[in-house]
């Protein structure tokens, strides 16, 4: 056992060598391997295949590989040859055959003392010996010491069923009394003599235990020591064992041998491809120093020189010629790219001045497609200039079509027009389009928002109308009305009373219709002498509060309810107009929840909710009806004067808010309240005022 241990530890040495010496070798293949794949991932970089170091790396290993197997194989043939000579069938079956004889001796032998135990125990069964143990003791004791000696045992005992010894007789080298096992007992319930196993002593005979039952006394039990040598046994035992681990670790050795050669051959095999790509580098630099240069040339590096020094056979030639190109591929592509940045910068130019000029300009070619458009243009058609070039002129800006027309009829000539254009928010924008041709066959469209110019137009002649109106109605009302009055106190008495109701609805009537003529005087002059706004900063929070409660007093029967910031939004502004432009709005609303709650005959109580916030830069102004609505889906020309759906509206309310909020350079927004929902919203948007500026400008006036 520890010569086996000592040989597993020797193995699991050299076991560890043989890992650690593959491990080495494949660190080797891989350093190898990471040159070859460098060589062959050049190939993404448009660098030509390896070729020549793949054939230096095959012949290599052929050279190298082919005496290695053919010696393996021999040695596998002369060690297989010598392994199935000493580990053959022949020896397998004499080593067998001796354990086989060793086996049954031992029990034979066993067999032959079992007898004389047998026998022994017939002796002491003889009735004169059943009465030498009642009376005579030690003449029992000799009679037992003869049997035993004649016999052969080592020792002899009669003890009882309690392990009692009755008489012994006992050899000078016998090993001390043990009381039989109770194993040994249950042994001898099932067989006529039992046998202990065989206990083996080191410097001193081996031997065994045998038990007996004596029926012929009462409680009487024969038990006796036998010697026998089993170290013969126990020998060719070992001996068998190591064989069959001797042909158990014949696989073992075979493939510890394979592991052996396999891991020199890969030896070798690294070696011979460290060698080719050595070699194979000596002879592929100075070409793929030139392939790697034409790469760099082929990607835009001009800069790539092939470094020829020492080199004086045609490669050198080869590599001085490819540098004088170089040389003057870049002295060309110099003077190209100069040009090129002249041209470029020229149409930066032009970019830059189309991008910042107002009107919209559209580059169409001869094909109809569009080549060129600037932001505003993109801006006013609602497209997006990546998307928009490239496309049909009549599919992206149908609105164009007609003015084209009239250019491809008239070649020389300007087409110029007037175009209405729906913007996304359902306004209504004019555009003064021109399409002009150009050198190269195509159109040249340019346009303008004319919208404010046009609003700006019909305001100016609204309000010249207004105040031709205001003055040649204003004059003859007064004597109207003062003449009804009269009528009335001078007359009244001298109607008949069948006609008095008569004579005072009359009246009545002329002096409300003056009155009502009054008020619409008084808006178109309003209208027509709209002041210049004095800006000032104000908090529209106060502003909404002091509309909101003159609308809470003039409509009891609405709710009107104020949500502001606790934080003043402070914007720049002429507070009596802010103030006037709500109190439009708040009025519009009322009497549209008022109309909205006398058609349905409803006596809840309407609403009226104006909400104040900063957002975006601006200061907003939100007030949300429950009222009938917008009565026109077109809400751009509900600003516009005199556009009115009521019967005694005047249609200027909404258009001196605009007025108003484009004075303050603001927004006025018409919106719906939502899906499903009723009424309507307008928001008021003032430009937000600095805070910074705000504290300047008090020491700007004292400086003042």
């Amino acid at each position: 056992m520890a010569e086996f241990g000592s040989g597993g530890e020797r193995a699991g040495v050299l076991y560890a060598l043989l890992g650690l010496n593959g491990l080495l070798i494949l660190a080797l293949f891989c350093v190898a391997g990471l040159r070859v794949a460098r060589k062959l991932m050049g190939r993404r970089f448009g660098e030509p295949a390896p070729r020549l170091h793949i054939r230096f790396i095959a012949l290599f290993a052929l050279a190298a590989l082919a005496p290695a197997v053919l010696t393996a194989g021999f040695h596998a043939l002369v060690l297989g040859r010598g392994l199935e000579f000493w580990l053959g069938d022949q020896v397998n079956t004499l080593v067998e055959n001796v354990a086989d004889i060793a086996r049954e001796q031992a029990p034979e032998e066993l067999e032959l003392a079992r007898i004389q135990l047998q026998s022994m125990a017939n002796d002491l069964s003889q009735p004169e010996a059943v009465e030498a143990l009642r009376s005579n003791r030690i003449l029992y004791s000799a009679y037992l010491r003869e049997q035993a000696i004649r016999r052969n045992f080592q020792a002899a005992y009669v003890i009882d069923s309690q392990s009692t010894v009755l008489a012994r007789a006992e050899a000078q080298n016998a090993p001390e009394y043990a009381a039989p096992s109770g194993r040994l007992f249950e042994v001898l319930g099932e067989t006529p003599i039992a046998v202990s196993d065989p206990i083996q002593r080191q410097d001193e005979p081996d031997y065994v235990r045998m038990l007996v039952d004596l029926p012929a006394y009462e409680d009487a039990l024969l038990y006796v020591v036998w010697y026998h040598d089993f170290s013969l046994l126990t020998q060719t035992e070992a001996a068998t064992s190591a064989f069959r681990q001797a042909v158990a670790r014949e696989e073992q050795m075979r493939r510890l041998f394979l592991v052996v050669y396999a891991e020199a051959a890969a030896l070798i095999l690294a070696g011979a491809i460290w060698i080719a790509l050595s070699a194979a580098n000596r002879v592929v630099q100075p070409v793929g120093r030139l392939v790697s240069a034409a790469e760099r040339v082929r990607r835009g590096d001009l800069d790539a020189r092939v470094d020829v020094s020492g080199d004086h056979d045609e490669l050198g030639a080869l590599g001085r010629a490819f540098n004088r190109m170089t040389r003057q591929l870049k002295s060309q592509r110099g003077a190209l790219l100069e040009v090129n940045a002249e041209a470029e910068r020229r149409r930066a130019f032009i970019e830059a001045v189309l991008t910042g000029v107002s009107a919209g300009v559209v580059g169409v070619d001869e094909a109809g497609r569009i080549t060129l458009m600037n932001r505003s243009a993109a801006a006013l058609l609602g497209l997006e200039p990546e998307t928009a070039v490239g496309e049909p002129i009549g599919e992206a800006a149908p609105v164009f079509r007609a003015v084209i027309e009239e250019a491809e009829r008239r070649p020389s000539d300007v087409a110029e027009r007037q175009i209405d254009l729906t913007a996304e928010d359902g306004a209504l924008i004019h555009l003064n389009v021109r399409a002009a041709r150009d050198d190269d066959g195509g159109l040249v469209i340019t346009f303008d928002d004319v919208t404010r110019l046009v609003a700006a137009q019909r305001n100016a002649a609204w309000r010249d109308v207004a105040r031709r109106i205001a003055h040649e109605i204003k004059n003859p009302l007064t004597p109207i009305q003062l003449s009804a009055e009269r009528l009335r106190r001078k007359y009244r008495e001298h109607v008949p009373e069948d006609g008095l109701d008569t004579f005072d609805r009359c009246v009545d009537t002329i002096v409300r219709q003056v009155s009502d003529i009054g008020r619409m005087v008084d808006e178109f002059s309003a209208f027509a002498r709209m002041p210049a706004p004095k800006m000032e900063a104000a908090d529209l929070g106060e502003v909404a509060q002091g509309a909101v409660f003159a609308q809470r007093v003039a409509s009891p029967q609405i709710r009107v309810t104020l949500d502001r910031p606790s934080e003043p939004v402070t914007v720049e502004c002429d507070s009596r107009l802010a103030t006037q432009a709500l109190a439009n709005i708040l009025k519009n609303a009322a009497e549209s929840v008022s109309a909205r709650m006398e058609a349905e005959g409803s006596k809840a109580v309407g609403l009226i909710a104006v909400t104040v916030c900063g957002e975006n830069g601006f200061g907003l102004i939100e007030v949300r009806d429950d009222g009938l609505g917008w009565p026109s889906p077109d809400k751009a020309r509900l600003t516009e004067p005199y556009m009115t759906t009521r019967e005694k509206g005047t249609g200027l309310g909404l258009a001196i808010v605009r007025r108003v909020m484009e004075d303050h350079q603001g927004r006025l927004e018409l919106d719906d309240p939502g899906e499903g929902q009723a009424g309507a919203v307008v928001r008021l948007a003032f430009p937000l005022l600095d805070v910074d500026q705000l504290r300047t400008k008090p020491a700007h006036s004292a400086q003042a």
